[in-house]
This record gives C-alpha cells, structure tokens and sequence, in this order.
C-alpha cells in the first residue's frame, strides 16, 4: 500500500523533486478513504483542512449560484489532488467537489502536511509554483469567457481533453454528455447539442457512447 501511495504522490505537482525516502516519510502519514460515484466529497463554504489525492476514479469541480445554477470548473482523475486552498489558508472550501466514478483518495491533514512545509523547503518551493499556475490557468479561464463565445470555448475544452487513440485521431476518452460540456463552457445544453450535432453532419466529429473522436481540423467559427 505504501508503494501505491508513493506512486499517486508522484504524480501531484507539490512533490515533484522528492526522494522516494522523503515520498514515504509524506505516504506514511496518509490515510485512505474510498468514496462511490455520485458523492459530495467537499462542499462549497465548508469549514475543512484536508488534502485530497486520487489514487482511483474521477471528481467534477464545480460551483453554484443562490438559485442553483451550476458549473463545472474542471475535472480530475487519477494523480490530480484538490483541497489545497483551505489546508493552507484556513478558510471554507471554495468550490464543490463531486465524484463521477468510484473513487479512491489518499488524504493528507492540515497539521501534517504544515509540519513537512517546515521541515522541507522543496515541497514549500513546489506549493507557491503549483499556485501561481492555478491563478494563471485562473485568468485564461476569465479571459476565455469574456473574449470567446460558446462555440470557441467549446473549441477549446475539446482540443484541451483530446488525446491521440490507438489510430492517431484525437479522441476525448472522457464520457461527455452534453450537460456536463454545457456546464464547462458556461452555456445552455440546448446550444451545445445544436453546434455539436452541425460539426457531425459536417464530418468533423464522430461521438459514440459519449466518447467524441475529432476527425479532422475544426472550423474557426460556427
């Protein structure tokens, strides 16, 4: 177990550069929690100060107003973690973190994970370099909502989750319905099967069981 915890600790962005000694000192302190699909692990303004890594499955993040709309900010899967923010600054959670598949975490408390910051400056090194990416990732996630419209930033959500398959075509292996792109790209659902079913009509996409497969380079504007 501690070997498959080192291997999920690898991964996340704060230990890059850690010894697989220093890895097992941090995995020893770890606890294991497995949670079912469809589970609100976090919820937005709870007061928590634990950290998250996903050893299994895959978690939404999202956001809701006061009558209920919601959106997804980003989705995670294996090695990703979340929960950072109110570990460090003490304050409620700032978003949602729901799961979509059975999940297996590795979670890390406050005290502990404060006690390695004092004792390894690596670790402290990679946390302010993992922050400064969040708040940049943060201001092109503005920049795209405020200067794209919804076929651009569906675009662009698209060709982010678009990995080559075993033919050389870029395939999004994440199951996608209409809904949960609707509610990435900060749009109705109507607008997204509209422009999703004119870009298969014109040959550009292929979606089977919610897998989207891009055939051929998409148009500049729909």
């Amino acid at each position: 177990m501690v070997m498959e915890t080192i291997e999920v600790l690898k991964k996340s962005d704060l230990f890059k550069g850690l010894s697989d000694e220093e890895l097992q000192l941090l995995a020893d302190l770890t606890k294991t929690r497995k949670v079912p699909k469809n589970t609100l692990v976090i919820n937005e303004s709870d007061i928590s100060s634990t950290l998250f890594f996903i050893k299994e499955g895959r978690v939404n993040v999202t956001l809701a107003n006061e009558e209920g709309k919601e959106v997804i900010l980003n989705s995670l899967q294996e090695g990703d973690h979340f929960g950072e923010l109110s570990l460090l600054d003490g304050e409620p959670r700032s978003t949602n973190i729901i799961t979509t598949q059975p999940c297996q975490f590795f979670i890390l408390h406050k005290e502990d994970f404060f006690r390695l910051l004092e004792k390894n400056s690596a670790i402290a090194i990679n946390t302010i370099k993992y922050l400064c990416g969040q708040v940049r990732q943060i201001t092109k996630n503005v920049e795209s909502l405020a200067l794209m419209d919804v076929y651009g930033r569906l675009v662009k959500l698209l060709l982010k989750l678009a990995i080559p398959n075993e033919s050389g075509a870029m395939e999004i292996k994440q199951p996608l319905t209409h809904r949960e792109i609707a509610l990435r790209v900060g749009s109705s659902r109507e607008m997204i099967s509209r422009i999703l079913k004119e870009l298969e009509k014109g040959d550009y996409l292929k979606i089977e069981n919610k897998i989207i497969t891009i055939k051929k380079r998409l148009p500049l504007a729909w």
